[in-house]
């Protein structure tokens, strides 16, 4: 991508440095860099010379697409740029709509009360009460889910059998308020159990439907009992639970529920407690819906497919009888699944979940294609059908005048696995989307980080751990020791990034490292704007002797 270069007397961007103190200390200083750097940042972008996916087989081969102030002003074949536009040639290249994510689990942060259940209930697996908003925001996530091309994510609490309710957001720079569509989507479920006998209850299958069945008929009582005692409040106040107040909507069918299975018999369960309780019902499948697609499809219930296709299982020669029947049959018809559900007529959406990375997503969707699901099928599942279920199909799911500028940018078809993503909009804001290389270097250890804003020098402390192909660390900063969000090595790079909200800049610092023997330097971004920085590794890697530099990272 070429963009027009920007102009050669315009000031540098705020310091990272400044905005470090001056977030803490001097709030109305920030607040001046914000605007100066609002007033410095070009909000109007005329994307030229792309092939233009509009929605699902709604394609121009070649055309102009305007963005100003965040949202698509029009998109043409013969669209003249405005004058006030910043220039994007994209010859050779394509957009899509930018991808919705149906489902992304993130975890809770663990209680502060020394483990006692929170929320009201005597279960510590029933936390309906939890509302993902709060915690949702995280720069590594977002960036992970990024680079596989998705602008919108639906996030809900990880664990529990109520697990708390979900929010619907982009994935953009900035905190989770910055970037919230829909908060308070859903109510999320899922069939756990405490563990083995001794720890707690339930501890079997049968067990979690019984909670279930319980919590739903507490929730729908609560409810009564509170209409009841409103009309005559002489009686006895009833009881209240803040975690059955916040199921009152999903025992009433009034809000939705979405509800993760594990396997197959798991999901026939929820379609009948689904029934049995008239609950506005998604279910999050597991990839064999296949072997009892015609009796999922009957249910009516809306699903979120997965792309978690098997590999091939291993065997010496065609004589080898060491592997399963079931096993081969899961791997030969699990890549069926979304065309056999399509010919069934389950209303579905896809998701990312179950994948390691996000960006797995497009070699998975090759194998379906190839096994006759649809290119179109697969981008309205990523795009169309979820902005419609939640709410967004006047913002969001296509490129079209006056929706959100949430756009890929791709150097073919999107759903193969030789495609690379080249860039991502998010709100009108461009992230640039690094392709990663296998390692070539070992940057475990300690290293002194000097940062160059161009007005001085902050020197900080980094510290990378674990192996090459599972890095993790933390950076030093004046308020203490930040935890690296996303941290990988592509080449002789390493790319980081960190939340730097706890910091006053809610956003993301990302630094690019380049590593050569105890040196390295590179580039940065903060949300104050650009610097640079040089650094000496000071202490050796404490790592496995196994680690190799040279292996290959699955990502």
């Amino acid at each position: 991508m070429k963009p027009t270069p920007p102009n050669p007397h315009r000031r540098r961007a705020p310091l990272w440095r400044a905005a470090l103190t001056a977030a803490l200390a001097a709030s109305a200083a920030t607040a001046v860099a914000d605007s100066v750097r609002d007033a410095r940042t070009p909000s109007v972008h005329a994307l030229v010379g792309a092939r233009i996916v509009i929605a699902p087989g709604q394609i121009l081969e070649t055309g102009t697409l305007v963005i100003r102030d965040g949202l698509i002003e029009a998109v043409g074949a013969d669209l003249e740029p405005p004058a006030d536009a910043r220039i994007w040639e994209l010859d050779d290249l394509t957009l899509y709509p930018g991808l919705i994510e149906s489902f992304h689990l993130r975890d809770w942060p663990e209680a502060d009360d020394d483990g006692a259940p929170q929320g009201g209930h005597g279960n510590a697996l029933v936390t309906p009460e939890r509302d993902m908003l709060l915690h949702a925001h995280h720069g590594g996530t977002f960036t992970k889910l990024r680079e596989a091309g998705f602008t919108t994510a639906a996030m809900a609490p990880k664990a529990g059998l109520f697990r708390g309710q979900s929010v619907v957001s982009n994935l953009g720079d900035g905190d989770i308020q910055a970037n919230v569509l829909t908060p308070r989507r859903a109510q999320h479920m899922h069939l756990t159990t405490s563990g083995g006998f001794g720890e707690g209850y339930p501890t079997s299958t049968m067990g979690s439907v019984a909670l279930v069945r319980q919590t739903l008929l507490d929730a729908a009582h609560q409810t009564k009992a509170r209409e009841i005692f409103a009309k005559n409040p002489r009686q006895k106040r009833p009881a209240y639970s803040t975690a059955l107040a916040a199921l009152e909507g999903a025992a009433a069918g009034t809000q939705p529920v979405v509800i993760e299975s594990d396997d197959l018999r798991h999901s026939m369960l929820w379609v009948a407690l689904a029934a049995e309780f008239t609950l506005d019902a998604t279910v999050v499948g597991n990839g064999s819906e296949y072997r009892r697609i015609e009796e999922l499809a009957a249910s009516g219930l809306r699903w979120v497919l997965p792309l978690n296709f098997p590999k091939a299982p291993k065997v010496k020669d065609e004589d080898d009888l060491s592997v399963d029947l079931k096993t081969l049959r899961h791997w030969y018809w699990a890549p069926h699944n979304l065309q056999m559900a399509t010919d069934a007529g389950v209303d579905f959406v896809l998701t990312s979940h179950r994948l390691s990375e996000p960006r797995k997503i497009h070699e998975m969707a090759a194998r379906a294609i190839a096994r006759g699901f649809s290119a179109d099928d697969v981008l309205a599942a990523f795009t169309t059908r979820p902005a419609a279920r939640f709410g967004l199909e006047g913002r969001a799911g296509s490129l079209e005048a006056g929706k959100m500028a949430n756009i890929v940018v791709a150097d073919g078809d999107l759903f193969t696995d030789d495609t690379t993503i080249r860039s991502v909009w998010v709100d009108g804001t461009h992230y640039e989307i690094k392709e990663i290389e296998p390692p070539t270097v070992d940057p475990l250890g300690t290293w002194a980080v000097a940062i160059d804003t161009g007005d001085g020098v902050m020197n900080v402390q980094m510290t990378l751990t674990g192996t090459v192909d599972s890095l993790e660390g933390t950076v030093g900063t004046p308020m203490g020791a930040l935890p690296l969000d996303d941290v990988y090595v592509s080449g002789d790079t390493v790319e980081v990034a960190i939340d730097s909200t706890p910091l006053g800049m809610p956003g993301v610092v990302t630094m690019s490292m380049s590593i050569d023997g105890d040196s390295a330097s590179g580039p940065g971004t903060s949300p104050q704007g650009p610097f640079t920085f040089t650094a000496e590794r000071t202490a050796g890697p404490e790592a496995p002797e196994s680690s190799s530099a040279t292996e290959e990272v699955e990502r």
